[in-house]
């Protein structure tokens, strides 16, 4: 009987023991999950953070950067017209109130007209929800004549002895042939070429940057 009992006892220890080690496990394996979920959330909080933080370093680096880039263009010469140019120059005096003389020359030069934009005032806003960017470009302005005085030519020159030629004349005279050449050219378009060429530069100047081929350029 005595044997008995303690074979019985024998068999309870063994269940406990058993059922102490099975909880044990259970408590490690719990342990373990819960700290492998909390370490997957916090590495994914931190992925997710550091997204949103580059992403919103280069939405603020690509503003900067097409406002700077384009103002440190300055004035940008976007359009040039060559010409030959044939003009006369004539002087009138009237002497006694009836006497009148008269001086004249016919020349030409060659030259070129420059036209460009300032692009320091460009101004840029970008809209991210639209994907849109909108450019405010002032207009091209003629910015230089310039004459290449090696090429001077006269082809008649008509001098009266009471009305010379002198070399202020000379010089009256390339004052309006450089207006005259201006205005050929505002006349032929330079103007026009000039601001399309402005907006091609400042188009693929924004569409070379990253991450910039989804957005939309408009000109005003």
């Amino acid at each position: 009987m005595n044997e008995f009992k303690k074979h019985k006892n024998q068999i309870y220890l063994g269940i406990t023991v058993l059922a102490l080690a099975l909880a044990a496990v259970l408590l490690i394996d719990h342990a373990v999950r819960r700290g492998q979920e909390q370490s997957e959330a916090a590495e994914t909080v931190t992925m997710k953070t550091e997204k949103e933080k580059k992403d919103s370093v280069i939405i603020s680096v690509n503003t900067e950067t097409i406002q700077d880039g384009l103002a440190n263009m300055g004035v940008l010469i976007t359009q040039e017209y060559y010409f030959t140019q044939l003009e006369k120059y004539s002087k009138e005096k009237t002497y006694l109130k009836f006497i009148t003389t008269l001086s004249e020359f016919t020349y030409s030069y060659d030259g070129k007209v420059l036209a460009g934009v300032d692009f320091d005032k460009i101004k840029v806003t970008k809209d991210d929800g639209a994907n849109t960017i909108t450019i405010v470009m002032p207009p091209s302005e003629i910015r230089a004549v310039t004459i290449d005085r090696d090429t001077f030519k006269i082809y008649s020159e008509k001098e009266s002895i009471w009305n010379p030629l002198k070399l202020e004349d000379y010089n009256i005279s390339l004052a309006e042939f450089e207006n005259a050449a201006r205005d050929k050219a505002v006349q032929n378009g330079i103007l026009e070429r000039s601001d399309e060429q402005a907006r091609n530069l400042v188009r693929q100047f924004i569409l070379n940057l990253p991450n910039m081929s989804k957005y939309t350029i408009n000109f005003q």
